[in-house]
């Protein structure tokens, strides 16, 4: 059996557990999102090059690191506890407990201007937002649905979320107007239909890593079964595939942007970690690898935040049933 299709079972066996359980350089980092109102000091030091996370049984996912202050946050998908982190420190520490809310697992997640993280829930279908200074839950958009595995989120330059989903054709969007809302308990809804577009969804994980462009027109969305990206529109809704110019082995499970430039993070097909850096065409529907980075401490990542011109990247460990601990975040500069 190939280590792709072994890969694809063991994202199916991992779905089937989450529902059992309820639920570098200048010219990188992600547009209109991660944002505080909070200041941090100029002089940063020297910073670890690692970041534990307690628990054996953690299997971290997701990573949104809040710019403007030291903080970064991890959650575990085995039982959706949430970690704090400050880059001035090798330890983390817990946020919010696993199971608060009904948030029995979490996969991607991000801050945005206002202080509030965006939680994908994964099997649970919904999306927690909470207050990054008092710790209140602010929102829970639900899908309704028990076929779906909310994956990643990315922030729009009007503030505006979109989460991508691995096993359901959709991506899902949460307006600013909705974040700012008062009201608690909404509905989830789909922002663009991919069943009818040229992303096919097949057993396994499918839609994973996704960014919005600087512009806050097109969302980039990695198919992660197939090696592919693709480009959504916005306002029309069209859906095409990103020509990767030949380049064979890319793949997102993590994805980030910075004006041109695409980072892609994954595990697939590479245990030691791939870090895929790549140069897109003005329309984004061409792309041009890089270069590649291994190693540098990643041990089967999911997915990354930019901390200047480093990229704190998050060894999930994903479904090893021995794994290496503790587990941890890894500092890689990517340049």
């Amino acid at each position: 059996m190939s280590v792709r299709l072994r890969r694809t079972r063991a994202a199916a066996v991992a779905v089937a557990s989450l529902l059992v359980l309820g639920g570098a350089a200048q010219a990188l980092a992600a547009p209109g999102g991660d944002l505080s109102h909070t200041t941090v000091p100029q002089h940063r030091g020297h910073l670890p090059t690692s970041y534990t996370i307690p628990g054996d049984k953690t299997y971290p996912e997701g990573i949104a690191r809040q710019h403007g202050t030291p903080y970064f946050y991890v959650g575990s998908t085995s039982d959706g506890t949430i970690y704090r982190g400050d880059v001035h420190q090798s330890a983390t520490r817990v946020f919010l407990p696993g199971g608060q809310d009904g948030r029995v697992s979490v996969a991607g997640m991000k801050t945005d201007r206002a202080g509030r993280l965006i939680v994908a829930g994964g099997a649970t279908g919904k999306v927690f937002v909470y207050d990054t200074r008092t710790r209140a839950l602010l929102h829970v958009f639900d899908t309704g649905r028990s076929d779906v595995f909310l994956n990643d989120v990315a922030l729009a330059p009007n503030g505006d979320a979109y989460i991508s989903d691995s096993i359901h054709p959709a991506l899902w969007h949460i307006t600013a107007a909705q974040l700012t809302s008062k009201i608690v308990r909404q509905p989830l809804r789909v922002g663009v239909d991919l069943s009818h577009s040229p992303m096919v969804y097949n057993d396994g994980f499918n839609g994973n890593g996704l960014v919005v462009t600087g512009n806050g027109r097109y969302v980039l969305l990695a198919d992660y079964n197939d090696y592919a990206f693709y480009r959504i529109d916005l306002h029309t809704h069209q859906v095409l595939p990103i020509d990767l110019g030949g380049a064979k082995g890319v793949s997102g499970d993590g994805l980030l942007l910075r004006g041109d430039t695409l980072t892609a993070v994954t595990e697939l097909d590479h245990p030691e970690g791939q870090i895929s850096v790549l140069k897109l065409s003005r329309d984004y529907t061409r792309a041009k690898l890089v270069r590649t980075v291994h190693g540098h401490g990643m041990h089967s990542p999911s997915t990354a935040a930019f901390d200047g011109c480093d990229l704190l990247i998050v060894n999930f460990q994903f479904q090893i049933a021995d794994p290496k601990l503790p587990f941890n975040v890894v500092r890689v500069h990517a340049q």
